[in-house]
């Protein structure tokens, strides 16, 4: 999934994926503006990332999954990412999912700490909890902060 990333942040034109979805979305939805695609695409991401932390999924596919995003909210604004803003995604992608995870870990370790637990399930529930709402949130922060930038003029260009 690294090398993935890699690709998706070092090649020259949008992955294959990134074309797909910005086009199955648009076919579904021809009624929606560009930003509002975008939003669409934001809050589809950070439910996926809530599930795929909830269960503790891999840090490289949350990474992937939000790089994609950042990707795809470029695609829709009509001009594809640059080579800095590439290299900028995949970055910020790989930092939010591995503080979610990180984040994920400590609560967990937290509930085994609690004086009196009341069950088993206890930690394993606090990780799950954790893990969802820090994924679902940095997955909703980066896009958000991804379609401002992109719907604001505030591009970054090599």
């Amino acid at each position: 999934m690294y090398e993935t990333l890699a690709t998706a942040a070092m090649g020259p034109e949008d992955p294959e994926h990134v074309v797909e979805t910005v086009g199955r979305l648009r076919r579904r939805h021809p009624d929606l503006s560009r930003e509002e695609l975008a939003r669409k695409l934001v809050g589809r991401t950070a439910l996926t990332c809530a599930a795929v932390g909830a269960v503790a999924g891999p840090v490289a596919f949350q990474a992937l999954v939000i790089d994609r995003l950042l990707l795809s909210i470029a695609r829709v604004s009509g001009r594809p990412a640059s080579s800095l803003e590439r290299a900028a995604a995949a970055a910020a992608s790989l930092l939010a999912a591995g503080a979610a995870e990180g984040i994920r870990r400590q609560a967990r370790r937290a509930a085994h700490r609690l004086p009196e637990r009341p069950s088993p399930l206890v930690p394993a529930l606090a990780g799950a909890a954790a893990g969802a709402v820090l994924s679902y949130a940095a997955a909703r922060l980066l896009g958000e902060a991804a379609r401002r930038i992109v719907f604001g003029g505030r591009r970054w260009r090599p």
